[in-house]
C-alpha cells in the first residue's frame, strides 16, 4: 500500500502539466524577534516541500511585488507575529483566510511555534517550515479542508513531530493533485464558449 502511494506521489507533478512556467511568490514579514537562521532555515525546507510536488515556491522578505509573466497566484504573505490578542483555537500555530483574490496573509504565531516544543530550538525551525507550508497550502487549494494524514492533518501528533525531526512530513495525494489544479485552473486561458 505504501509502495503505491509513494509512487503517486512522485508522478503527480508530472500529472498536472502547467500551460507556461508558473511561480508561487510568498513575501514573508517578521514583526518578531526571532532567533538567528530560523527563517532561513524554515523557507528552504518550505521551499523544497512544495519543490518536491513540482511546486515553483518563492519565497521573498518584505511587500509584494509581481512579475504578471511569471506569477501563476496573487501575492501571498506571511507574516510572523505573537498570538496576544487572537481570540481563535488556543492550540493554533497559525491561520489564513485562503479565498480572497486579491492576495492572502497568513498569520503565523511564532511564540506558540517557539514554545511548543518546550524550547527544542532545532526543531522549532522544522515546525516553522511545517506551519508555513500547511498555511500556503490552505491558500494555494483555495479551502480550508484537511487530510486525514500527512502534512494538511487538523493537529500534529507527537507521532507525527518525531517524524519531522526525520523527514518533511507528505503532502497527502489528493492535496497535490488539488494544488496542481487549482493553479491549472487560475494560468490556462478561459474556454471559448
Amino acid at each position: 500500500m505504501k509502495a503505491h502511494w509513494l509512487i503517486g506521489i512522485v508522478m503527480a507533478p508530472g500529472l498536472f502539466a502547467l500551460p507556461q512556467d508558473c511561480n508561487v511568490y510568498v513575501y514573508v514579514e517578521n514583526g518578531v524577534p526571532m532567533p538567528v537562521g530560523m527563517l532561513l532555515d524554515a523557507k528552504a525546507k518550505t521551499t523544497q516541500m512544495f519543490r518536491e510536488i513540482g511546486i515553483n515556491l518563492r519565497i521573498r522578505n518584505g511587500i509584494p511585488a509581481r512579475d504578471p509573466s511569471d506569477v501563476c497566484t496573487a501575492p501571498i504573505v506571511v507574516e510572523f507575529e505573537n498570538s496576544t490578542g487572537y481570540r481563535g483555537n488556543p492550540n493554533a500555530l497559525a491561520f489564513a483566510a485562503p479565498f480572497k483574490e486579491s492576495g492572502t496573509r497568513i498569520h503565523v504565531f511564532l511564540d506558540r511555534v517557539l514554545a511548543h516544543l518546550n524550547h527544542e530550538l532545532a526543531f522549532s525551525n522544522t515546525l516553522l517550515a511545517h506551519v508555513m507550508a500547511h498555511e500556503i497550502t490552505h491558500v494555494l487549494e483555495q479551502t480550508d479542508r484537511h487530510s486525514d494524514e500527512g502534512l494538511m492533518k487538523t493537529s500534529w501528533t507527537p507521532q507525527d513531530h518525531a517524524r519531522m525531526k526525520r523527514r518533511p512530513l507528505p503532502f497527502a495525494p489528493e492535496d497535490v493533485e488539488l494544488i496542481h489544479q487549482a493553479l491549472a485552473k487560475r494560468v490556462s486561458p478561459p474556454a471559448a464558449e
